[in-house]
This record gives structure tokens, sequence and C-alpha cells, in this order.
């Protein structure tokens, strides 16, 4: 009889036992696949962070563009500024190719309505028609606006 038992006895200790290795495994598979996951997320995290590490940079770029656009749009359209309106062009270019590098584009607003996720209105007029003028251009940055373009809203 005791042996009886203790084959019984045996026989629920191996259970428990199998149970509980069932058990820690289940939990280990379970959070290995956190960690999976986990991981996955950090990267894409780590990636979008990268995507857009530059973002201070380039919006300070775009102040300098801003600066430079200004002082091409103010040369005297002679002959004597050519080659200085040329440079300011060339430098120009060079700029928005180096911007596109990094997935930077200006807003087009031509034949757009006035959008507040893209456009901060600075001035109101009233006019026949709705429309919106550009009085500072806007960028996107791999499709997220970075810095909005102002625009007088002609009304």
């Amino acid at each position: 009889m005791t042996d009886e038992k203790e084959n019984e006895q045996l026989n629920n200790d191996a259970e428990e036992c199998k149970r509980q290795a069932e058990e820690y495994l289940n939990n280990w598979k379970r959070e290995r696949a956190d960690f999976v996951n986990y991981k996955k997320d950090e990267a894409k995290r780590m990636e979008e962070f990268l995507k857009f590490s530059n973002e201070g940079m380039i919006i300070q770029l775009a102040d300098v563009i801003d600066v430079i656009e200004a002082a091409r749009s103010n040369l005297p359209d002679t002959r004597e500024f050519k080659e200085w309106a040329d440079g300011f062009d060339r430098s120009l270019h060079k700029l928005e190719d180096f911007l596109k590098k990094f997935g930077v584009e200006k807003i087009n607003i031509e034949r757009a309505k006035f959008d507040p996720s893209m456009h901060e209105a600075v001035e109101i007029q009233d006019k026949d028609g709705e429309k919106i003028e550009e009085i500072r251009p806007g960028y996107t940055m791999h499709g997220k606006v970075i810095r909005p373009v102002r625009v007088r809203i002609i009304r």
C-alpha cells in the first residue's frame, strides 16, 4: 500500500513539475515575444528620431534661405548685377538640392485654399474672391510640416 501511495505521490509530483515547466515555458515565450516587439518598436522610434533629428537646423537654414531670396529679389535687374543674381540663384539651387537630401520640400500654395495645418495667416485683406498669397515659404520634412507657410488671406 505504501508503494502505491508513493507511486501516486511521485506521479502527482511529476505532473506538478510538468505543469510548472509548461507554465515557465509559456511565460518565457511571452516575454521573448514582448522583447522582440520592444526591439522592433525601439528600432522604429530610433529611425523616426534620426529622420527628424535635423529638423531644428533645417528650420534655421530656411531662415537663411529667406534672407538670400530677399537679397536676390532686391537686386536691380541690370547687367551690372547679373553676376550677383546668378550667384544668388546658384546658391539657392544648391541649398534646395541639399534640403531634398533630407526629405525637405517647399510647400506649394498654388491654387490652394487656406489650411491651418499648413498655413499661418498673418494678414487678411478684403477683396473679391478667396485666395491666399505667400508672405514667407513653408517647408515639409518627410511629409511633416516643419514650418508653415505664412500667408495673406485675400477675401
